[in-house]
């Protein structure tokens, strides 16, 4: 099961994060919930962010595996 998180944190505090298995972003602090509903709102934005599962996360799963096997010979 691959999932795609995207946090956004400020002066040390996760205001809000996009979680690809909700498919939307959540915040997590008042200041975040602003953006949160703006991003929420836009389809194009929120169907992107979902597609980096497919894009990013996918392709590159294992890839830090791989590479610390490497290191550890």
């Amino acid at each position: 099961d691959v999932r795609f998180l995207d946090r956004y944190i400020y002066n040390q505090e996760e205001q809000l994060y996009f979680d690809s298995k909700e498919g939307k972003f959540i915040p997590k602090t008042e200041f975040g919930k602003p953006d949160a509903d703006y991003w929420n709102s836009n389809k194009e934005f929120i169907e992107d962010r979902n597609s980096r599962v497919q894009t990013t996360c996918i392709p590159n799963y294992g890839v830090f595996e791989t590479a610390g096997a490497i290191g550890r010979k």
